[in-house]
């Protein structure tokens, strides 16, 4: 209608939680307009505007508790609210149709010119210890970020994973890499905040090529090593065989489980598991597989005979 009319298109500003979320937009709308009419595919391509943009705020699952508390907080009844830390941060590519914009930054959104800098340094920083402090502090018991992070042990294991991940990020204009880790360490400590591992353990052969896997690629491609992230690796792998370390069930929620389960099922040894593992193409690229085969298994081989405190206790110093 708008180009029919002869106007401009409008800025599509995308708030998905997804790398390139932007571009990823823009290629999905352009495909499903080319299906209406080339020339209106054309048009937006070459006139509309998909800025990316980045979000950072650690938001636990609502709970019941939740919603039976708000009413005495807030004097009002709310079905679905969003539980959230205090720290926040937006970042947004500044690319609008005739740089026509609200004015964003007045609301505390940081308008840059390229977001992957933020996006590269919270995927690695943030998601990467994410996911490795829920898989290997589930298996050890801890329900939550801030109860695994208050354990000395596992404090030294995020400060050592981000020895490891701090080399491969550039980080934007302005950010000391280590003054960010440290103000992680305080987010993933404030124990309002009950962010459970067995969330964040979702969906993991879709979490890790983003949040753990680039990472050990660009790490073992400068020829060092990473025991603290194929050890997340090796739990992972632990986890998804749907046992912890006390033989209690867990409920494994991933697009893969039923087949992730079936490979651990079938495998009579940890070195079995991790190369059963690392042959699903869908999370491991085949290069990357082998490389990852010696120290992953050796990742596991320790795990499953000292446990998670025990392996942890041979690698870090709390």
């Amino acid at each position: 209608m708008r180009r029919g009319a002869g106007l401009p298109p409008f800025t599509v500003l995308c708030c998905d939680n997804l790398p390139e979320n932007g571009h990823l937009l823009q290629g999905l709308v352009a495909e499903f307009a080319g299906l209406i009419d080339p020339d209106l595919a054309t048009w937006i391509d070459s006139n509309a505007r998909f800025p990316c943009t980045m979000v950072d705020r650690i938001t636990p699952a609502t709970t019941a508790a939740d919603i039976a508390d708000l009413p005495g907080l807030t004097g009002y009844r709310d079905a679905a609210p969003v539980m959230h830390e205090p720290f926040a941060q937006w970042a947004v590519e500044d690319n609008f149709v005739a740089r026509q914009r609200p004015d964003l930054a007045a609301a505390g959104v940081e308008l840059v010119s390229d977001v992957s800098a933020h996006e590269h340094m919270k995927l690695r920083m943030l998601n990467g210890t994410h996911s490795a402090l829920a898989y290997t502090g589930y298996l050890a018991g801890h329900e939550t970020i801030a109860e695994t992070i208050a354990d000395p042990i596992f404090d030294a294991y995020a400060r050592a994973l981000w020895s490891e991940i701090m080399p491969t990020v550039t980080p934007p204009s302005g950010v000391d890499l280590a003054d960010y880790a440290q103000a992680l360490r305080d987010r993933y400590a404030n124990p309002n905040i009950r962010h459970r591992t067995w969330q964040i353990a979702m969906d993991g052969s879709q979490k890790l090529p983003q949040r753990i896997l680039g990472t050990l690629e660009d790490i073992l491609a400068a020829g060092r090593a990473a025991p603290m992230l194929c050890l997340a690796v090796a739990a992972w792998m632990r986890y998804v065989g749907g046992t912890d370390e006390k033989g209690a069930p867990i409920d494994v929620k991933d697009p893969l489980a039923e087949r992730l389960r079936q490979l651990s099922d079938a495998a009579r040894t940890p070195e079995e598991l991790v190369t059963s593992l690392l042959a699903v193409r869908e999370i491991f690229p085949a290069d990357l597989a082998a490389k990852l085969q010696d120290p992953v298994t050796e990742a596991a081989s320790t795990l499953w005979r000292a446990g998670v405190r025990g392996t942890l206790c041979a690698g870090v110093t709390p």
